[in-house]
């Protein structure tokens, strides 16, 4: 029986045991001794051993003492070089050892090799140069070219610049030259030169500035501007004037004409052959086709051209003090209105021209005012105007 203490070996380990040979050992309990017992006393044993008694024998650890060794113990000195053999692969670990050795080899950078190149690269030679049979003395010491450095940038860059003003220049020339002069004139200035135009026209002479002692004579032109008051504008107009009262152009609530003018048949009663006898407003005398002005803001709320009693009249309704009044404006020249029922009119407006119109005794303006609106009540219009223009 083999021994319970003893560690079992693998399958490899015990087919190695069994090609190598076990010498016989003194193990307890074996058949195979040479020491006498009681069986055996002359000691021979059995002429053949135990199985399993072999197999124990050959399975069983030995045992060793344990050695220690110090470390001067471990160095072991290196055969000599002459004396130790050298085999092809020491020999090519050598070479490659010497070949591959860890020296830093510097290599050059990319500055380094553009400096260590010429300034200049020699030009290559043309067809013509090749084939000319000899160099001219002149071109022998003609310069070598210069190579094209960054210094050069600022001067393209000023001559591109050059060139821009040039081509802006041309342009602007261009322009000047084909608009006409007049484009370039304002206003005043082409009235001006209509006005002296005129002038000339009418054979009235330019001023003129002549200089003692000498030959040049300096043109004076006259200034073309004119000043006019309201009252010559109204009588351009056609309107005849008298001091009836003073019209405010700047005012919210205005006279039926810009300046003051004939006063006629006033509102009430009256008596004239084919006049009615109820005269419901007041009649203005400035003339045939004077201009009318509304008397303050408002809207047109009926405009007629017919030839009625009123003839062509237009009533516009007015918000004076919070309260709305309406102004009658009749006899008016056929056409001459310049508004329609529903417009907006702001006072001093012209709205038409003095007539004839419906049932008239002359040129006049029948003007009425109606408190409450069209159809309200009728007031007396020079005492209304009186109280209510500013």
């Amino acid at each position: 029986m083999s021994d319970p203490e003893t560690k079992p070996l693998t399958r490899r380990e015990l087919r190695e045991r069994e090609r190598m040979s076990v010498p016989v050992l003194d193990i307890p309990g074996s058949a195979v001794t040479d020491a006498p017992t009681a069986a055996d006393p002359a000691g021979a044993g059995p002429s053949t051993p135990d199985p399993d008694l072999l197999v124990a024998a050959s399975l069983a650890e030995p045992e060793f003492e344990s050695v220690t060794i110090a470390d001067s113990d471990r160095l072991i000195a290196a055969p000599a070089a002459a004396d130790a053999p050298v085999s092809d692969v020491d020999r090519l670990q050598t070479a490659i050892a010497a070949v591959t050795t860890s020296t830093e080899i510097p290599f050059p950078t990319r500055a380094q090799r553009r400096a260590e190149q010429p300034a200049s690269r020699p030009r290559r030679a043309s067809a013509r140069e090749r084939l000319a049979p000899a160099v001219h003395p002149a071109a022998a010491t003609a310069p070598a070219p210069q190579p094209r450095t960054t210094a050069t940038a600022p001067a393209n860059r000023v001559r591109k610049f050059a060139t821009m003003v040039a081509m802006a220049f041309v342009a602007l020339m261009a322009v000047a030259t084909s608009l006409p002069a007049e484009a370039l004139l304002s206003s005043a200035d082409v009235q001006a030169a209509a006005y002296n135009a005129k002038l000339s026209a009418q054979g009235e002479p330019a001023q003129t500035l002549s200089m003692t002692g000498g030959a040049d004579t300096i043109s004076v032109e006259r200034d073309g501007y004119e000043s006019k008051t309201i009252a010559e504008v109204a009588a351009a107009s056609g309107i005849r004037m008298e001091a009836t009262f003073t019209n405010n152009p700047n005012g919210t609530v205005q006279w039926p004409f810009s300046v003051g003018v004939h006063i006629g048949d006033e509102f009430g009663f009256r008596d004239c052959a084919g006049c009615s006898s109820n005269h419901g407003g007041q009649d203005f005398n400035p003339g045939l086709g004077a201009p009318i002005q509304s008397i303050a803001d408002g809207v047109v709320r009926y405009a007629q051209d017919g030839e009625g009693s009123l003839g062509v009249h237009m009533i516009i309704d007015h918000m004076i003090d919070g309260e709305l009044v309406s102004s009658v404006y009749a006899h008016m020249i056929h056409g001459s209105m310049l508004f329609k029922t529903g417009d907006v009119i702001t006072v001093g407006q012209v709205i038409g021209q003095v007539g004839d119109t419906g049932m008239s005794t002359g040129p006049h303006l029948h003007f009425e005012i109606r408190v409450g609106g069209k159809d309200g009540t009728k007031v007396n219009p020079l005492v209304w105007l009186y109280a209510n223009t500013n």
